[in-house]
């Protein structure tokens, strides 16, 4: 069932089609009921929201008014009567025509499919909600019951309590219902088998008087259906009988359900152990579901916190699991325990299942939320269940529709834990001190889940082949780059297994710095040329052959990578204009072609206009250069340094500009001669005083700062104690104490990046990492308006479209690259051991087997080993632990032994002695 809506009419003052159709359907308009459905179908299945939360057809059940001939139009224009309503206990039609004690709509129902009057909803037929339900005071009661018999409705049927409706009509005392029943000698109604606290309906009717004609006798169980019997025995509790049942020999029975539950499926509701475990040892299938009731028994059981069941059902070989079970354990993890329910037991013996085998379930498996289980696991549970996740390689990096990862919640030392756990060797290996002993970093927990694929079908279709490409290719850095940024994180940026996934992630990708850093020099060297030879060559005599030959030549190139600049950019706008506009040197970049741009269209411009922009080019463009080769790992030190000076002066001196100003203004008013003291020769003056404008005096007072006072040329006569009190108070305050405060925080930052360049290094280099890999594999339409052309025609194809898929490929490390892991041999200088696919690939581009290889780093390799020695520290304390632990425990036993041994020499010798 479709339960979105297939129309939407937003921000229209025009009805929609469902409530038009429900308006048709109220004023029994059965003319433009059918033409409307004729032309739009799916509405017969559109599910109401608001307080109906039903298709049309149950609402035409339900409320008053509505013809038997506008239902039997909505059932023939194929209005689906299996519909179960899941907000009123999976309820159909019948079951509401019943409730509302509507008998001719009832008849309809019956008259359309005879076969569904013994449909159940939650172990209750029709004619139990007809007694519990209907409303006994009117006379269409009796007739609804009457169509319901007289339809062949199953009159023993009992419900989730395992009690008939004539038990119910009993317990109401409606007398004229139980002698419809009884008065009709075919039905063989059962009056004994259907008991509630001690009382079956015999007793009941008996000791109400409610018929006064001769009860049947006691119900003939050999004629009755077995099914029916094992489903009385479990909806009672019965587990005894219930094994018993035919000796136990219900092999072809195992199987079976009421349209509402398999055998195994109520067993695990109600927690019946015994009989979960008869059922299995019988051949159930531990997978098996109706079409009502879509929860596995596993489920069931789980949700009611039964963890002996769920055991037995885990222990069972076929058993498959839903894929919300883990989720749904995490959430209610802290529920109350109580005997032979506890879901945190359920948990952990799932979690022990999935450690024999992980291909059980999915640990990154997203609900509706997009949630995974980790999400919940570092909100609700303990650490050492959220380690336990992060084993089985439950992913970090997993966004809900927030775009929040798991990380986010979780604590350093939890995160340090198992980022050592991710350096793997075999613990028990002799070989740890020679050259070949390896050691794996497993980097599956830190990357994205990547979905599973159904390769048949992606084969078969390109469209989804592609697709499944795409989603291969997955934002690695993600989680790094969150802890590049989180402070409480930033230390594990040196961690093995971090720093070693963001050297391959470099080694990677490196190859694309080298090709931008390369067209980028071509651009600023064919620029700097065609400004020094052409656009600001302001030497009227004539050029030589040579320079005219490298005027077109810088020219050219200059007209060329500038275009190529252009696409660049516009690339980088279109696939991430959010990151691009966060990033300072990209605004440098829009100014560099900007003014690049009038460079190269306005060759013959005037001379003052060619100078400011040769000028500013070369300056933005050189600026630009020296940040471009700052990305490299050896030098992202210098350039961060440069940028946190840089930006910490500026703030301060932001903030003391207004001192600044004040003093500039000041100078303006103290030192600027009078009108009438004007001297002769007022251009001389000019380019003397520097205070004779507001602009002036500020840029001088800026050039003051540098210490170039020029003391001498300053005017102190018509203010001579004022001016120079003020004056040497700028000295004080601002020549002094604020220059040097700025460059003590200078000097201070330098020193700090310094200290921890190492750390400096690698957070530059996840956020250049992360910053390329989001521009390779972003998708050059947006996706509102892919959307939207969608919406507009269903013919438009996914077009979700990944840059170029080799450059795509190539940035990623998994999983054409790596297997998800690295092996390494720390005893042999840091070598990275590479797949066999990827040597081959490199052996066709170089002539000797050692020009192939990849060494981490020193320090890298140091804390490797590091974590290796302490970890078997730990397995070496633990070992002797035990080993303590048993030779106490055996002290105990030969203590207890020597304890009955005394106890028996003395209870001898007290014997003796009194004989």
């Amino acid at each position: 069932m479709n339960k979105k809506e297939p129309f939407c009419r937003a921000n229209s003052i025009c009805p929609t089609p469902q409530s038009i159709l429900l308006n048709f359907v109220r004023t029994n308009d059965i003319r433009n009921l059918k033409r409307l459905v004729s032309t739009n179908p799916t509405l017969l299945n559109y599910v109401y929201k608001t307080d109906l939360n039903k298709p049309i057809l149950l609402i035409a059940c339900t409320e008053t008014g509505i013809k038997p001939d506008t239902v039997e139009a909505l059932i023939d224009l194929g209005a689906d009567l299996n519909y179960a309503s899941p907000y009123d206990e999976d309820w159909e039609a019948i079951h509401f025509a019943a409730s509302y004690t509507n008998s001719h709509i009832l008849k309809v129902l019956l008259n359309k499919s005879p076969f569904k009057v013994n449909s159940l909803a939650k172990g209750n037929n029709a004619l139990h909600i007809l007694v519990k339900h209907g409303n006994h005071d009117l006379d269409e009661f009796l007739k609804c019951a009457e169509l319901l018999v007289n339809s062949g409705i199953d009159v023993n049927q009992g419900d989730e309590k395992n009690v008939s409706a004539i038990f119910w009509a009993a317990k109401k005392d409606y007398a004229d219902f139980i002698k419809l029943l009884l008065d009709d000698n075919l039905l063989n109604v059962d009056l004994d088998s259907h008991k509630l606290r001690g009382k079956n309906a015999r007793s009941l009717i008996e000791e109400k008087s409610l018929y006064t004609g001769t009860l049947p006798p006691e119900f003939n169980t050999n004629n009755y259906d077995y099914g029916r019997i094992l489903f009385a025995y479990l909806k009672s509790n019965n587990e005894t009988a219930f094994i018993n049942f035919k000796n136990g020999e219900i092999i072809q029975m195992s199987n079976l359900d009421d349209s509402y539950n398999t055998l195994l499926q109520l067993s695990c509701e109600k927690g019946l152990n015994e009989a979960v475990q008869h059922l299995l040892n019988k051949g159930a299938d531990p997978n098996l579901r109706t079409e009502k009731n879509s929860k596995y028994p596993i489920e069931i059981a789980s949700e009611q916190g039964f963890y002996e069941i769920v055991q037995q059902l885990l222990d069972h070989p076929q058993i498959t699991l839903p894929k919300k079970l883990i989720i749904y354990l995490l959430k209610n993890i802290d529920n109350e325990k109580f005997p032979h329910k506890d879901h945190e037991r359920c948990y952990e013996i799932l979690l022990s299942k999935l450690n024999v085998n992980n291909n059980l379930a999915d640990v990154n498996f997203a609900d509706e939320y997009g949630n995974t289980a980790l999400h919940y696991s570092v909100r609700y549970a303990e650490a050492e269940k959220t380690q336990e996740l992060l084993k089985l390689n439950a992913s970090l990096a997993s966004k809900n529709i927030y775009n929040t990862m798991p990380i986010e919640s979780i604590e350093p030392e939890l995160l340090e834990k198992h980022l050592n756990d991710c350096i793997e060797f075999n613990t028990k290996s002799k070989t740890i001190e020679k050259e070949d002993f390896p050691v794996t970093f497993n980097y599956r927990s830190i990357i994205p889940p990547i979905p599973k694929k159904d390769v048949c079908v992606a084969d078969y279709d390109p469209e989804l082949k592609y697709k499944a490409f795409s989603e291969e290719l997955v934002k690695e850095t993600e989680v790094v780059f969150y802890m590049s940024h989180a402070p409480e994180f930033r230390h594990l940026l040196k961690h093995p297994v971090i720093v070693s996934f963001l050297f391959m992630k470099w080694h990677r990708i490196r190859w694309l710095f080298f090709v931008n850093l390369l067209f980028y020099i071509m651009f600023f060297t064919s620029l700097l040329l065609y400004i020094i030879y052409s656009f600001a060559n302001f030497n009227e005599e004539e050029n030589t052959p040579f320079l005219n030959f490298v005027v077109y030549l810088s020219h050219l190139i200059f007209a060329i990578t500038f275009f190529i600049l252009v696409l660049r950019e516009l690339f980088q706008i279109i696939v991430s204009p959010k990151k691009y506009l966060m990033s300072f040197e990209n605004y440098i970049e829009i100014v560099l072609i900007f003014i690049t741009g009038c460079i190269l269209c306005s060759p013959n411009a005037d001379t003052d206009y060619r100078k400011q922009l040769s000028s500013t080019a070369i300056l933005l463009s050189a600026f630009e250069l020296v940040l471009m080769v700052g990305q490299h790992p050896k030098l992202s030190t210098n350039v961060v340094m440069l940028k946190t000076v840089s930006f910490n002066f500026f703030k301060f001196l932001l903030w003391y500009s207004l001192l600044i100003i004040a003093f500039a203004f000041s100078f303006f008013i103290l030192f600027t001669n009078p009108t009438s003291e004007q001297p002769k020769n007022s251009t001389d003056t000019e380019d003397e005083d520097m205070f004779t404008g507001p602009g002036k005096s500020l840029f001088k007072t800026i050039i003051m700062l540098t210490g170039e006072f020029d003391a001498g040329s300053i005017n102190f006569q018509h203010f001579p104690i004022l001016s120079k009190f003020i004056f040497a108070l700028f000295i004080f305050m601002i020549a002094i104490i604020l220059l040097n405060l700025l460059n003590g925080l200078a000097v201070s930052d330098t020193q700090i990046i310094k200290n921890d360049a190492e750390l400096v290094g690698h957070i530059a280099r996840a956020q250049h990492i992360h910053y390329v890999e989001s521009m390779l594999l972003g998708n050059i339409f947006p996706e509102k308006f892919v959307n939207f052309l969608q919406n507009c025609c269903c013919c438009i194809p996914n077009c979700e479209l990944i840059v170029a898929r080799p450059l795509a490929k190539r940035s990623c490390l998994f999983p054409h690259y790596l297997p998800y892991e690295m092996t390494v041999y720390p005893n042999k200088q840091g070598e990275v051991v590479m797949p066999k696919t990827v040597r081959n690939r490199r052996f066709l581009f170089s002539s000797c087997a050692s020009c192939h290889k990849i060494y981490l780093d020193k320090e890298t390799v140091r804390r490797t080993n590091s974590i290796i020695q302490e970890k078997r520290d730990k397995l070496k304390v633990k070992k002797e632990c035990n080993q303590l632990d048993k030779r106490i425990e055996f002290l105990l036993k030969i203590q207890q032994e020597n304890k009955e041994k005394l106890d028996l020499i003395i209870e001898n010798f007290l014997s003796d002695k009194y004989v």
